[in-house]
């Protein structure tokens, strides 16, 4: 086979900015990690395959799909959030019109969630992926090869005589070591394309890794159509060796966990922490934690083995709210993981979300005062948004208005409008979180000394502009 080409091209499609998702966007890019797993066991499998990342490259559509076929695959593999499935149709379509025999598979949590409503949708789509894809895509590409029947696969959604038809669940990998190390390789230069935003970064440089899969809480936004409710990690062991292939190939000094829950699995946290303590790897990091996880012993080890902040989903200052929405935590408690995070030397980030179902102007308000009145060094409030496939999804409306847009499903723009209130409202009162927490000497100071730090000052300058003239503009 001709270097030029490849038998599977796999694509993360392009991320179009617009609105209010524009105005706060500042570069970050999250290493699309599920492909890397992907190309990574197909290349095990002696499949010859490449990746193409249009967002990281800053691709248009036309440009993503003269890419794709420039390699001139037999089949293409495109992963889609909710927020790109339309772009991922149109990248689809485009492909078939110029080269019609090739074999367009779609995977990722929006096909996983509505696989009927979206191979409806967009009929160039050939086939979806449900759930985990690394055993499926295997399966799938030698049945197509062979030219077998595919109704054995499972785990997919076809189309079969002009109708639809969903095959038996593909169990999840139980044992997530068995697959390799995500293939690094085959993204468009590590280092220059997916650095964090200056917030974030303690070292640099510095990467966004995922190293688990499902959530064992039950939040009524969270959508689990991939990777379910239950649990599985990557152990110590093998997460360890990871960090030291991306230090000595990458030369990295920073990482961001992107896990739901980093801290919930407390047996492989201690191994991991222990780990990282005994190797001397030096290496700063964060995560995410349910506050019900934290206690004053892990922090300290969390600290010494390189952890330098926390970030939790607090969601609101309501417990009303907090009860509603099934995040089984108490406020009191959140504010003193807060304190106890900041007294083990840790920065501390929160999550919020407004425009909940029964949001108020008083719980609103509530949530302002705890931002305000917290050990928070930073937050972060987006809107509340029904994903497909999370429980609000089907219910939403009862509770207000809902703009079911696939297209503009991203947690900056307001979809949901709860009762009692407009869309201009929940702009207005998110701004107001904003000023009253950033506008404070206090924090604009520990931010700038962090970006000194860090190294990345003129990104801080960069990205700090951006968001304080956000911050300040009117809707």
């Amino acid at each position: 086979m001709d270097k030029k080409k490849s038998e599977i091209v796999l694509v993360y499609p392009p991320v179009v900015l617009h609105g209010r998702y524009e105005k706060v966007a500042t570069g970050h890019e999250v290493p699309p990690q599920p492909l890397l797993y992907l190309g990574a066991v197909l290349r095990e499998n002696g499949n010859k395959c490449v990746l193409v990342d249009a967002n990281a490259e800053r691709l248009d559509i036309d440009e993503t799909v003269e890419r794709i076929l420039s390699f001139s695959p037999v089949y293409v593999g495109i992963t889609s959030p909710t927020m790109l499935i339309s772009t991922t149709g149109i990248i689809a379509k485009k492909i078939k019109k110029k080269s019609p025999d090739v074999f367009t598979i779609v995977g990722g949590p929006h096909i996983s969630a509505v696989p009927e409503q979206t191979m409806r949708k967009y009929p160039e789509i050939d086939i979806g992926v449900l759930g985990e894809g690394e055993i499926t895509i295997i399966e799938l590409l030698e049945f197509l090869k062979k030219k077998k029947a595919l109704e054995p696969i499972k785990g997919i959604i076809l189309r079969e005589n002009g109708n639809l038809k969903i095959t038996e669940p593909r169990p999840f990998i139980k044992n997530l070591d068995t697959l390799p190390f995500p293939a690094w390789d085959m993204l468009p230069n590590l280092l220059e394309h997916y650095q964090q935003v200056s917030a974030r970064v303690d070292k640099t440089p510095c990467l966004s890794i995922i190293t688990s899969r499902g959530c064992p809480l039950n939040c009524v936004f969270c959508a689990k159509s991939v990777f379910g409710n239950k649990i599985r990690v990557h152990s110590a062991e093998y997460l360890v060796k990871m960090i030291e292939y991306l230090k000595n190939e990458y030369g990295l000094k920073g990482l961001s966990f992107e896990d739901e829950n980093f801290v919930v699995y407390t047996k492989r946290l201690i191994e991991f922490c222990n780990l990282m303590i005994e190797k001397r790897l030096n290496i700063s990091w964060d995560c995410a934690s349910n506050v019900n996880a934290i206690t004053p012993e892990l922090l300290d080890l969390m600290k010494k083995a390189g952890c330098w902040q926390i970030n939790y989903g607090i969601e609101s200052g309501s417990q009303r709210i907090v009860d509603f929405i099934k995040k089984g935590i108490r406020i009191e408690k959140a504010k003193e993981v807060l304190t106890l995070t900041k007294k083990a030397g840790m920065t501390t980030k929160a999550y919020f979300i407004i425009g909940h179902p029964t949001e108020t102007s008083e719980s609103i308000e509530e949530t302002i005062k705890f931002i305000r009145n917290s050990n928070l060094d930073i937050f972060q409030m987006s809107f509340m948004i029904p994903f497909p496939g999370s429980e609000l999804y089907n219910v939403a409306d009862k509770f207000g208005e809902f703009k079911n847009n696939w297209d503009n499903m991203n947690i900056w723009t307001p979809l949901f409008i709860p009762k009692g209130f407009t869309e201009e409202d929940l702009k207005k009162e998110s701004k107001r979180a904003y000023r009253s927490f950033y506008f404070r000497f206090g924090t604009v100071y520990k931010y700038f000394y962090r970006a000194i730090k860090s190294g990345s000052l003129l990104k801080f300058i960069k990205d700090s502009f951006k968001i304080f003239k956000f911050i300040l503009q009117r809707g």
